[in-house]
């Protein structure tokens, strides 16, 4: 059951849907935002939970505009109204949900329409990128009083990776759960020493491409920790990527507190990574007639299925077909290069070769024999 939205003023009146599902089915998609926590009061319950559900879609907007977009380029970026956030809000859920006579609490799954939100962000001229990656694989290393350890308990840096990572955003996290498998794979040492063997292995296990280790040093004393990480992205086609993030427990904070604190700072970093080589320039763009080998009808809808999802894909145009081949006009905004990044995050490849353009899944060769035009 989903609730559309229509008026700010139908949710004082809507049906209590705490047994809603979370959205399974949009689990990674980047337009919905889940987990908002609500806590208002109000002279009635009625009233606390329209207020509630009001403040939850502003939180639930501000945090996918985020995710979006770099912080230089929204930091002008002033709030629109209730009705406006509204008119953008697809659809939303609850769960956790109670309620006393003037108090709601619950926890939000927020829905946006993405059309409306690219509008909104265009419309402002707020340069955005909506390409997912694929995920990538943590490896939390932990130091402290010379204490090194991965996979050895107590490791709460690992813990607090197991239950803050983000399964969805433009970059998808995975952590390892440290089975008997991870410990043979790749230790502490061969972590931070950057086995790319071992590392890949890992990731690979959890189906990802790319991993990084995150290894965070603690320092002073208790109550007073500094958590310093270290970052360093390991992805196969390119140079390591180095980053740092430092935490300082706050006053009347917990250690893993901090370490939480020091756990979005470093997913932050990623996103705005991914997001400075993929923001979309919808100004710019061209077209290409391309060629894709193909071995058959159900082969060829699953590749058009992954192109048609693409966010770069303006238009698509099949030109020419035969049981081995497809001729397709493909037109798409930004550059070819975030095309081909766009292709490689669905597993395919897009190459030249003299003047002509072919795409075809990564890891095959099904140029040889391609009768062009065929």
């Amino acid at each position: 059951m989903l609730t559309s939205l229509k008026n700010i003023k139908l949710l004082a009146g809507a049906v209590t849907i705490s047994a809603m599902m979370a959205f399974p089915a949009f689990a990674q998609d980047i337009f919905t935002v889940s987990g908002v926590h609500v806590d208002e009061s109000a002279e009635t319950a009625a009233a606390a939970r329209e207020k509630a559900l009001e403040i939850g879609q502003r939180r639930a907007f501000e945090e996918v505009v985020a995710r979006l977009t770099l912080p230089e380029d929204r930091a002008g970026l002033a709030l629109p109204d209730t009705i406006e956030i509204t008119n953008m809000v697809r659809d939303f859920g609850v769960s956790d949900e109670k309620t006393s006579s003037v108090r709601y609490i619950a926890d939000m799954t927020v829905r946006f329409k993405d059309d409306e939100l690219r509008r909104y962000l265009r419309f402002r001229d707020i340069s955005f990128a909506e390409l997912q990656s694929k995920p990538v694989m943590i490896v939390p290393v932990y130091r402290t009083s010379g204490y090194v350890t991965l996979w050895d308990d107590p490791n709460p840096w690992r813990e607090v990776w197991s239950r803050n990572i983000a399964t969805s955003g433009l970059v998808p996290i995975k952590a390892p759960i440290g089975d008997l498998t991870d410990i043979g794979t790749v230790s502490a040492e061969q972590a931070e020493n950057g086995a790319m063997d071992q590392l890949s292995m890992l990731a690979k296990r959890y189906g990802a491409d790319v991993a990084v280790v995150a290894s965070a040093e603690i320092s002073g004393p208790t109550g007073g920790e500094t958590v310093n990480v270290s970052v360093t992205r390991y992805d196969p086609n390119g140079a390591p990527q180095v980053f740092g993030v430092q935490e300082s427990t706050l006053p009347d904070e917990t250690l893993e507190e901090a370490l939480v604190r020091a756990a979005k700072s470093v997913q932050d970093q990623l996103a705005d990574g991914w997001k400075r080589a993929n923001l979309i320039n919808y100004s710019t763009g061209a077209s290409l007639m391309v060629f894709i080998p193909i071995t058959g009808l159900q082969d060829w809808a699953k590749i058009e299925d992954k192109l048609v999802g693409l966010p770069v894909v303006r238009n698509s145009r099949v030109v020419a077909m035969s049981r081995r081949e497809v001729q397709l006009s493909l037109e798409f905004v930004g550059s070819t290069d975030q095309l081909q990044t766009a292709l490689n995050q669905q597993n395919l490849n897009l190459s030249r070769m003299g003047e002509l353009w072919f795409i075809q899944p990564t890891g095959s060769d099904r140029l040889q024999g391609l009768s062009l035009g065929g």
